[in-house]
């Protein structure tokens, strides 16, 4: 998913160089999960950055590697909502449904500027394509945190068999009087700093597109004209509501990722360590 606007970070974050041969945190996930098994990548993007990915991976990847764009567009919407006006994305649930039309078989879901670490792809394809679960890779809480500014992340609860229950988008998150705590309606709540969230990446059977489809016309007769999105969660919820299975991974892979232009020295300086201890190539391809 690379069609977010990227508006506190300034920029086009999804492309960000941070090596000295300008790689960005996606060209190491796509690295990651080639490496892992995978095969096919689609990118979801803004029809004002097509160009851009185009350019810069349409001959770039190995040839056996498929590549396929998708437009996430505001007006990607059924007809009877064409008047509605908006700007800015609907949201990570509206990326997931522009792949209704592409993918017919399981496949993998990630951020664009997210890095998951190499355990977690072949954790993700290795799982994924040996069972009829759906998964979700579970990072811990405070190991997710930016030091620059709040977060949005999932907040995942379990059933008795470590299967996902529930996962609820916590908005604001950040340290408050050194706790960890989110912003819900205007009021300070607490979160524990070990609660295992979601950081968008998923594995899914094409079933979830149907209910991803279903849950955004039910988001967009209850829209209000204000910046309010469509997230994959409400999607998942609905899934679950329909008894099918989410297995989440715990991994120890490391996760790091921009929010902030703050946030750039400390990526820049986590990828450079993997580079020299041998984890990455310098040349990815």
């Amino acid at each position: 998913m690379a069609a977010g606007f990227g508006s506190r970070f300034g920029g086009l974050k999804q492309l960000y160089s941070f090596t000295e041969n300008k790689y960005s945190i996606l060209d190491f996930s796509i690295y990651d999960a080639i490496d892992a098994g995978f095969n096919n990548i689609v990118f979801i993007v803004r029809d004002d950055i097509l160009n851009v990915f185009k350019q810069k991976y349409t001959s770039t990847l190995p040839s056996s590697i498929s590549v396929t764009y998708v437009i996430q567009g505001v007006d990607k919407v059924p007809k009877a909502y064409k008047l509605i006006n908006r700007e800015k994305p609907w949201g990570t649930g509206h990326a997931l449904l522009m792949l209704k039309d592409i993918v017919c078989n399981k496949f993998a879901l990630i951020n664009a500027d997210d890095f998951y670490g190499k355990e977690a792809f072949k954790q993700m394809h290795d799982n994924l394509f040996n069972s009829d679960s759906n998964y979700l890779i579970g990072y811990q809480l405070d190991k997710t945190l930016s030091d620059n500014g709040t977060v949005s992340r999932g907040e995942c609860y379990f059933s008795s068999d470590r299967s996902l229950k529930h996962i609820i988008e916590r908005k604001q998150i950040t340290k408050r009087e050194n706790k960890t705590s989110y912003i819900e309606k205007d009021f300070v709540k607490p979160i524990e700093a070990d609660t295992i969230v979601s950081m968008n990446f998923w594995g899914f059977s094409p079933e979830i597109l149907n209910i991803a489809e279903k849950e955004f016309v039910q988001f967009l007769d209850t829209y209000n004209d204000d910046d309010s999105e469509f997230y994959i969660t409400k999607v998942v919820e609905s899934a679950i509501n329909t008894n099918q299975i989410f297995t989440v991974l715990k991994t120890n892979s490391n996760w790091f990722g921009v929010t902030y232009k703050e946030d750039v020295i400390s990526v820049s300086n986590q990828i450079d360590n993997l580079i020299d201890k041998g984890v990455y190539p310098k040349v990815l391809w």
